[in-house]
């Protein structure tokens, strides 16, 4: 086990990371974890934090759904409690939160709200933005969305939830239909080099590979 830990909420934010630190070759020096859902990562994030020294560095990446700012104050009150935190300055960060510790005997912290540490959303709205802005399938998706919604035939009920149907609507019509999040970036359908994977593979540097 390493001593740095990102932990993510599943297995399609793994698998999404993982294609994103291969294509930038970012050094193997933290494991990623899947908890399985927002709760069991508050429980990991809280067995961590007890025994403080075990870990170097410890990140956490967790989608802001329909309110960023609760899901930003839930995890800013766990590193709170700990009394290991100066928060009185911290703030979300577009770039990415990152949280230095009053000493030695904490870790290093970064949280990353998906998609974009500014807006209400998801995993998937951060890997829609991997794609091409004038991309015709994308487009295409987003009429098929609309048609069903006007006609109240969409079964999703939530506009947070709408990126899920359009990313996953537009992976099924590539040549390969239905690959998941992570193979379509390595497959270069969805591009690892736009401007958004790019600040948060900073970000990940920065929390990670710091000299």
């Amino acid at each position: 086990m390493k001593k740095s830990n990102l932990l993510v909420e599943g297995n399609d934010d793994k698998h999404v990371i993982l294609s994103l630190l291969k294509y930038y070759d970012v050094p193997d020096v933290f494991d990623v974890t899947n908890c399985d859902g927002i709760d069991n990562l508050f429980r990991e994030l809280e067995m961590r934090l007890s025994t403080p020294t075990m870990y170097k560095n410890i990140g956490v990446v967790v989608d802001a759904d329909e309110n960023i700012q609760g899901r930003y104050n839930a995890i800013y009150g766990k590193l709170k409690d700990t009394g290991g935190y100066d928060m009185s300055h911290v703030t979300i960060s577009g770039k990415g939160t990152l949280i230095q510790p009053l000493d030695d005997n904490y870790p290093f912290v970064g949280l990353w709200l998906m998609p974009d540490n500014r807006n209400d959303g998801m995993l998937e709205d951060f890997v829609m933005a991997l794609a091409d802005k004038d991309d015709a399938l994308m487009n295409e998706a987003d009429t098929v969305l609309t048609s069903l919604e006007a006609r109240a035939l969409n079964k999703y009920s939530t506009s947070v939830h709408r990126s899920k149907a359009k990313i996953h609507t537009y992976l099924a019509w590539q040549e390969k239909p239905g690959m998941p999040m992570g193979q379509a970036i390595t497959a270069k359908v969805l591009h690892a080099d736009s401007e958004s994977a790019k600040v948060f593979v900073e970000w990940v540097r920065n929390l990670f590979v710091r000299s």
